[in-house]
């Protein structure tokens, strides 16, 4: 028997040495998709321009209903809640207004931000449905539209805002 021979010493054939290189390239392939890639994001503008306005536009409308005393309020009434909901909701459509009037060229990102305005015309007509119930005198809750997914249409909204870095553009808390 010859020192190649011995029990337990396997001989590296091209073949083992493409299996273990295959391997090996897939497990490193694998660990930079887990761990080291940021993943794409299809919400996300490549076109900087429109976010960086928008968050303008944004927390000004923000700064808008803080100013008039809409966000946080205690009532007694679902009359009084009703009244800060419309007077809550002018501000909130001039906001859309506004952005819409900073709409890209038409393409792909114009679309994905018309799509995203529509999304606060439905919030906003909910919150207008929401002021007539509370007119009537029910203490009724904010039900907004569902996505086809069950989450409500205001997740969409801020994790769109979110994604494109316009954190004054997600749907107000407290109004």
């Amino acid at each position: 028997m010859n020192g190649s021979e011995e029990i337990g010493v396997r001989r590296w054939t091209p073949w083992r040495i493409v299996v273990i290189a295959v391997v090996g390239v897939l497990a490193l392939m694998w660990m930079y998709v887990l761990f080291i890639a940021k993943p794409l994001n299809p919400d996300r503008l490549s076109d900087r321009r429109f976010p960086t306005e928008a968050e303008s536009v944004c927390a000004t409308a923000v700064k808008t209903l803080e100013s008039q005393g809409l966000v946080n309020q205690r009532v007694d009434t679902p009359q009084q809640r009703a009244d800060l909901v419309r007077r809550a909701n002018v501000v909130l459509q001039d906001m859309v207004g506004q952005l819409r009037d900073r709409l890209p060229p038409p393409g792909d990102e114009r679309d994905a931000l018309s799509k995203w305005l529509d999304d606060w015309d439905q919030w906003l007509r909910d919150r207008a449905a929401w002021a007539a119930e509370l007119d009537n005198g029910e203490n009724a809750q904010f039900n907004e539209k569902q996505r086809s997914n069950g989450e409500p249409n205001s997740k969409a909204l801020n994790d769109f805002a979110v994604v494109n870095e316009m954190g004054s553009c997600q749907t107000p808390a407290g109004i």
